[in-house]
């Protein structure tokens, strides 16, 4: 049976269109991102502007058509952080019932988290690993899930995210060292309270800011999913990415070979993430999967 779903993220949204059989997804048909920046500027004024709306509602209305014209039976659109906080939400989840004829339903962070974690370890044999940790670094807030064997033990949402932290932070041209900081006092405040009930044997980082540091890692000319997937991200190479970053402008990043110049202003941030996740949950290396939400959400429907 062919269903779809389409993720509203805080920076992206995301469109998975599959074949789903006997509780696996048996044959993927389209899996697409577009980068919307729905949370543009949330962090300042608490709403979503008029642009962000517009652009956002536009995409997510073209994807439910293009699943209906797909054949799929069952559709479902899921939001996260930006639709949980804004003060303007309701606008934005009124115009997509209206257009779609579809109920946008606003994930909790813990729900985000386990759907998020199922996603990503379907693409896996990671359920005999004792003990793990996904990492899913968003546009506005990261997802921390410890699980031993499968069964998940522990489960945190972070309300800082790739967008919130480099607007916060990183807005300028070219990062000073103060921003660098000033960023790295945050996360560890941030992470300091998101307790790692155990150390994890396993990290899986998913997420836009994951595969896209694949992909640099990877030097891809057009980024590849399968090649993406399971790719094994080093500690040294994460710090060597930041450096990287870091010393380049925008216009720079935006050049680098593998990275998607839409993804340069929020990169750096999303490492700076995923470094310190890491940290946290006491893994000195992680591996990118290229499932996720949308995976997770494609499984309980």
């Amino acid at each position: 049976m062919i269903k779809a779903v389409i993720d509203i993220g805080t920076n992206s949204i995301k469109y998975l269109l599959a074949d789903v059989c006997c509780g696996d997804i048996s044959a993927v048909h389209k899996d697409w991102v577009k980068i919307t920046r729905l949370g543009e500027g949330l962090g300042k004024t608490g709403r979503i502007s008029p642009q962000a709306l517009l652009r956002s509602a536009e995409t997510a209305e073209g994807f439910v058509l293009d699943a209906k014209t797909s054949g799929a039976a069952e559709i479902r659109i899921v939001g996260t952080m930006a639709l949980r906080t804004a003060l303007n939400a309701e606008d934005f989840l009124r115009r997509i019932r209206e257009r779609t004829g579809i109920e946008a339903e606003v994930l909790s962070g813990e729900d985000e988290a386990v759907l998020s974690f199922l996603g990503a370890l379907s693409g896996f044999d990671q359920w005999k690993v004792k003990n793990c940790c996904m990492i899913d670094t968003g546009g506005g807030s990261t997802e921390l899930v410890f699980a031993r064997e499968g069964e998940i033990v522990c489960r945190s949402s972070l309300k800082i995210g790739a967008l919130t932290l480099t607007e916060k932070y990183f807005s300028k041209d070219v990062v000073s060292r103060e921003d660098l900081v000033n960023a790295d006092n945050e996360l560890k405040a941030l992470f300091a309270e998101a307790r790692a009930p155990f150390r994890a044997e396993t990290a899986v980082a998913i997420g836009g800011n994951a595969t896209a540091m694949a992909s640099v890692f990877k030097r891809m000319e057009k980024y590849d999913p399968t090649e993406a997937h399971g790719t094994i991200l080093s500690e040294e190479e994460i710090d060597r990415q930041i450096g990287e970053y870091s010393a380049a402008s925008r216009g720079e990043r935006r050049k680098m070979t593998g990275l998607d110049p839409e993804r340069a202003d929020i990169i750096l941030a999303g490492a700076c993430i995923i470094r310190y996740a890491m940290k946290s949950c006491g893994c000195s290396e992680a591996v990118v999967s290229d499932r996720g939400l949308r995976h997770g959400v494609l499984l309980n429907m």
